[in-house]
């Protein structure tokens, strides 16, 4: 008799639940939780639109864009058809050519698709993909004001690997036109401007060692070393060191640590106790030595 009643009751209970949609969440909030996700992975926002319309219609607001995280995505994107099955079926030249263009032709959409989504992330001010655009521009394809218009936009809207590569740029350029022999700048900036823009990097690693800076470097320089060689002897060869008043610590740091020793928490410094001037000459040396010469 009790159990039947337990039973009643707790069926009560969950008569009473309520029961709360998802869809049926404020629009800011579905907005705030779909950018979260697009910020973590492009894998995750493509699941999120399968939950639901209203999902779907979310993902495609200019906000949630923006914000879209594109690392699964290479800096260039190669597409490879592949169908081992029809590959096996192969047996005449006319079938290997039939084979040729369909592999083409597959080619071609994947590539439009592509250059239409960067297209729309960049038109909703997405960073990332104004930075890959800006590289792309800039190393690759000898378009400089705009590869540098774009990396500009990038580093005003966060972006830390604009702001260095950008930064780095104009402190090789010093303001000279590229009529002038000498790298294309962006705006009339110069090379002082790239130091503040650099120095704007390292107050958001403030609190952090110069093991990360390093760490940025590679990651970037490993993605774009093999874009623009020409370019990036172009930058070396124009960068005029400055000099600097301090007691040269940095510098020797730098030397010792840049060799056979790495940075690690017993010899690491700190990026607020740096001479700027020195730590960003070892940066443009280190940075633009990936380019072999």
């Amino acid at each position: 008799m009790r159990s039947s009643s337990l039973h009643a009751s707790c069926l009560f209970k969950n008569s009473n639940k309520r029961r709360v949609s998802l869809d049926s969440l404020p629009d800011d909030l579905l907005v705030e939780i779909s950018s979260r996700t697009a910020a973590s992975s492009l894998s995750a926002v493509r699941n999120l639109r399968l939950v639901s319309k209203t999902f779907k219609r979310t993902c495609d607001e200019k906000y949630v864009i923006s914000r879209l995280s594109l690392h699964e995505l290479t800096l260039l994107t190669w597409y490879h058809y592949q169908d081992p099955e029809l590959e096996r079926k192969v047996r005449t030249e006319h079938e290997r050519k039939v084979l040729n263009r369909k592999k083409e032709l597959e080619r071609k959409v994947r590539t439009e698709r592509l250059s239409n989504f960067y297209k729309r992330c960049r038109r909703n001010g997405n960073p990332e993909a104004l930075y890959r655009k800006g590289i792309i521009n800039y190393f690759r394809r000898n378009q400089k004001h705009k590869g540098l218009k774009l990396l500009s936009q990038a580093a005003k809207k966060g972006n830390k690997e604009a702001t260095y590569v950008y930064g780095l740029i104009l402190i090789c350029g010093g303001g000279r036109d590229i009529y002038e022999e000498g790298p294309v700048l962006h705006g009339g900036e110069t090379k002082q401007e790239g130091f503040k823009i650099l120095s704007s990097l390292i107050k958001s690693l403030m609190s952090k060692t110069l093991e990360e800076l390093v760490d940025m470097r590679e990651k970037i320089g490993g993605s774009i070393r093999w874009l623009g060689t020409p370019v990036m002897k172009e930058l070396k060869r124009a960068y005029a060191p400055d000099k600097c008043g301090c007691d040269g610590r940095t510098s020797d740091f730098l030397a010792y640590n840049c060799a056979w020793h790495r940075y690690g928490e017993d010899n690491d410094m700190n990026t607020s106790s740096a001479c700027e001037i020195c730590l960003w000459d070892h940066e443009v040396k280190c940075f633009f030595d990936t380019s072999n010469e």
